[in-house]
């Protein structure tokens, strides 16, 4: 994926680069990367299947030259509404979260804030300590 610059456009980037593969994926893991014309997200091998993610995150940790990290990761929040939370979290405190809906699958229902998935955003921004 392309260097961006901001953490917005760079969780946009990640939800539309994972979006491409469609439903029914594992939680995937990038780093977050300092390059001359911004940020570069780059993929990460990751064995989780996303049942305990929060307990998968801990066991993460990056070196001094990630600057931040991006999680994407489908849920069920009811019986019919998937969703795929996509968080991103840079070392310098700042979070955010795209939510895309399964019954809404297009990029510009894609909405993104703080706060989304306060926990994950949370967890994800500890593996950055």
């Amino acid at each position: 994926m392309h260097p961006t610059p901001d953490l917005e456009t760079v969780i946009r980037d990640v939800d539309r680069h994972v979006a491409r593969d469609g439903w029914e994926q594992p939680p995937r893991l990038f780093a977050l990367v300092a390059e001359s014309a911004g940020l570069s997200v780059i993929e990460q091998p990751w064995e989780s299947t996303g049942e305990d993610l929060l307990a998968d995150l801990a066991a993460i940790s990056w070196p001094p030259d990630v600057l931040g990290a991006a999680l994407s990761v489908q849920r069920i929040l009811e019986p019919d509404h998937e969703v795929r939370l996509t968080v991103a979290a840079l070392r310098d405190q700042q979070v955010t979260t795209a939510l895309r809906y399964r019954q809404h699958d297009q990029d510009e229902q894609v909405g993104v804030g703080s706060g989304v998935a306060a926990r994950l955003e949370r967890a994800l921004w500890d593996t950055l300590q």
